[in-house]
């Protein structure tokens, strides 16, 4: 921001939105409601409400209304844009691309991070390298191609690590996390979370990685049979996403949570599922709707409640496929050469 531009009221403006902004992005927004009211009095003041429709984008990506999100961060985007702000612009540009993977949108999210990449290399500015190399790592788990999530996220930390970027390496802790878990690696999944917790205990404040921390660590231990440690965490996580509002965290924690209480036979477990199944539908969280769509199914054949398996049948067969991804070879080339242009890249290859 440059300071020169702003009368006193528009400076102490900016300065109040911009520390709404930080708390957004770092899992608190406010509610929508009251974001649309900073846009609305940010009206007049170009660069103010840019920032009040960053707020809101991230109000609304905060309970997963992905299309209203798209709409606040592009009106951000261009705000910033106009006022010649390109840090702003930039960080605006990653949030929308990833409103756009929310959507179920890969390739327009990738067009966005192409776009930010090229603009943080501009002010070389390498947090903001850092975050469109993290941002483009999600596309691989979209493709199913794990490994190279992994491999991505690991570059990202070796170089947030390498320059002492606290909340970028907590952020990449919990992505290369959770690559492992993904790829069966529990070890380094618990390993991962342990030294985030660390971080967000001491230096960092994010209720949205905290809660994600703990749900890992129930995800282990589900997988690992451990179904009354995992009962625990995924309550706890569960507790913490509802304590922050976070549709998309009560959404898998409490989904893993109806699994794992099936795999006790605790009788809790339907309605657990159920509650699981009405968050993922209001979420649009195709593949949790049809993980507790089997759940379900499994519970009510197993307790003959046949009748009951009817409409999760139903819905199973509408929604088949419907958030299936493929990669084409010309889009793998096309990431492939966004990443090896990234300063992340160059920085970790000097330091090897």
């Amino acid at each position: 921001m440059t300071l020169k531009r702003f009368t006193t009221e528009q400076l102490n403006k900016c300065q109040e939105l911009e520390l709404i902004a930080k708390n957004s992005a770092l899992g608190s927004p406010p509610s929508p409601q009251r974001a649309q009211e900073l846009v609305l009095a940010a009206h007049g003041d170009e660069f103010a409400q840019a920032y009040a429709q960053l707020i809101l984008g991230h109000a609304w990506l905060h309970i997963s209304e992905h299309v209203h999100a798209i709409v606040a961060f592009a009106a951000a985007v261009a705000g910033f844009a106009r006022t010649r702000h390109l840090h702003e612009q930039t960080d605006a540009m990653i949030l929308l691309g990833t409103a756009h993977l929310l959507q179920g949108k890969p390739l327009r999210a990738l067009d966005f991070w192409s776009s930010a990449l090229q603009m943080a290399r501009k002010i070389n500015d390498k947090d903001l390298c850092i975050r469109v190399n993290l941002a483009i790592a999600q596309l691989y788990l979209g493709f199913g191609d794990y490994e190279s999530a992994l491999k991505h996220n690991e570059l990202a930390l070796k170089v947030a690590r390498w320059l002492a970027n606290d909340e970028r390496i907590c952020e990449a802790l919990i992505n290369v996390g959770s690559d492992a878990f993904r790829l069966g690696l529990y070890s380094y999944t618990l390993q991962c979370m342990a030294e985030a917790e660390v971080l967000l205990q001491s230096k960092i404040s994010n209720k949205v990685w905290s809660a994600e921390v703990v749900y890992y660590r129930g995800l282990v231990y589900a997988a690992q049979e451990m179904h009354e440690q995992a009962r625990v965490a995924l309550e706890q996580a569960y507790k913490l996403n509802k304590l922050n509002d976070n549709l998309w965290g009560k959404a898998h924690s409490l989904t893993a949570l109806g699994e794992v209480l099936q795999a006790l036979n605790d009788p809790g477990a339907a309605e657990t599922l159920g509650r699981a199944h009405q968050l993922a539908c209001n979420a649009q969280i195709t593949h949790l709707i049809r993980r507790c769509c089997l759940a379900l199914i499994r519970w009510f054949e197993h307790n003959n409640q046949q009748a009951d398996t009817l409409p999760f049948y139903s819905q199973l067969l509408q929604n088949e496929d419907s958030d299936a991804v493929k990669i084409s070879a010309s889009h793998l080339q096309r990431i492939q050469h966004l990443l090896s242009r990234s300063q992340v890249r160059l920085l970790a290859e000097q330091l090897t």
